[in-house]
C-alpha cells in the first residue's frame, strides 16, 4: 500500500515547515499532489523553502507566522483558505528550538523557559487545531499529525521543558482524536527519536555541537543501531495523513529505531560466549 493514498488535491498546513522535518514532510505532500501551506518565523527561510517546494512542480505557499499567537494562526488559516483552499490536513510540527528548547536542570532553568517551550510546542498546536478544525468539519473530515518526541515518554537528562511540552502535545492529540472522530477527523502523535538531515535537507541542528559523537552514543540506545533521518520521519507522517491509515487515530506512533522498546543497558556482547551464554 502506498503511503500517499488519497492525498492528491488535498490542502495541507505544515507549521515549522520551512526547515527540518517540517520541510521534509512538505516535500512529500507536494510530491503526492497536495497543495501545502508552510509556516515559519522568518521570511527569508520561508522563501528558500518555498523555492525548493516549487521546483517539484507542485503547489505550495508560505506565511511567516508566530504559532504562539492565536490571532496569527487564525490569520494563517484564513490565508490558506484564500490562496489554496480549505485545509483538511494539518501537521503540528513547530516546536521548541534554540533558547526555547530549555536545556538544563529543572531548578536552574528560569520559569520562562518552561513557559516558552509550552507555548511553542503545545499551545501553538492548540491554536492551529482551533483554527483548522471548523474547516475540517465543514469538509466532512480531515487528518492531523502532531510531531512529538520520545522525550514525552522517557526521561532524558536536562530536557524537562522540552519533554513537558511534548507530553502536553500528546495529550492534546488524544483529546482531539476522541472529540472529533464523529466528524471524520483523525489525530495521531508521531513520536520521533533522534533524526538527522540528509544531503540537501535544511538542517535545524544547532551549530558548534559535536553531533557525530553524540549520535554514536544515541545509536547504542536503539534497536536499529543508528539514528534516523528526516526522510524516515516524513514518510511516517505522510502515511498517517493518508487514507492508508484511515483506521488509525488517537495513537502514539514511534519512529525511533526501537529506542522506546529497548532497555538502555550496556552492551554485554563482548562478555558473552559464542552461544550468548556467560
Amino acid at each position: 500500500m502506498q503511503n500517499d493514498e488519497g492525498l492528491k488535491g488535498r490542502v495541507a498546513i505544515v507549521t515549522g515547515g520551512s526547515s527540518g522535518i517540517g520541510l521534509a514532510i512538505a516535500r512529500r505532500l507536494v510530491a503526492a499532489g497536495a497543495a501545502v501551506m508552510i509556516t515559519g518565523r522568518t521570511a527569508d527561510t520561508g522563501a528558500r523553502a518555498l523555492q525548493t517546494l516549487e521546483q517539484t512542480g507542485g503547489k505550495a505557499d508560505f506565511v511567516a507566522a508566530d504559532v504562539t499567537s492565536e490571532a496569527a494562526m487564525a490569520a494563517m488559516v484564513a490565508q490558506t483558505l484564500e490562496r489554496l483552499g480549505a485545509p483538511t490536513l494539518l501537521v503540528n510540527n513547530a516546536g521548541p528550538s534554540g533558547d526555547a528548547f530549555g536545556l538544563g536542570a529543572v531548578h536552574e532553568l528560569p520559569s520562562s523557559a518552561f513557559v516558552d517551550a509550552m507555548n511553542i510546542g503545545a499551545i501553538g498546536a492548540l491554536y492551529c487545531c482551533r483554527a483548522v478544525l471548523p474547516h475540517m468539519i465543514a469538509q466532512g473530515g480531515g487528518a492531523i499529525v502532531n510531531i512529538s518526541a520520545i522525550a514525552a515518554q522517557r526521561a532524558i537528562p536536562l530536557m524537562g521543558a522540552y519533554a513537558m511540552s511534548k507530553a502536553a502535545l500528546d495529550a492534546l492529540g488524544r483529546q482531539v482524536a476522541n472529540d472529533y472522530a464523529r466528524h471524520g477527523i483523525r489525530c495521531n502523535n508521531l513520536v520521533v527519536g533522534t533524526v538527522r538531515p540528509e544531503p540537501g535537507d535544511v538542517s535545524t541542528l544547532p551549530e558548534g555541537f559535536d553531533h557525530e559523537s553524540l549520535d554514536r552514543v544515541i545509536a547504542t540506545t536503539t534497536m536499529a543501531g543508528r539514528v534516523g533521518n528526516y526522510a524516515e520521519a516524513a514518510d511516517a507522517a505522510v502515511f498517517l495523513l493518508s487514507d492508508g491509515s484511515r483506521f488509525i487515530t488517537g495513537a502514539n506512533i514511534p519512529v525511533d529505531g526501537g529506542a522506546l522498546g529497548k532497555l538502555a543497558y550496556p552492551d554485554y556482547s563482548d562478555a558473552m560466549g559464542p552461544t550468548g551464554e556467560g
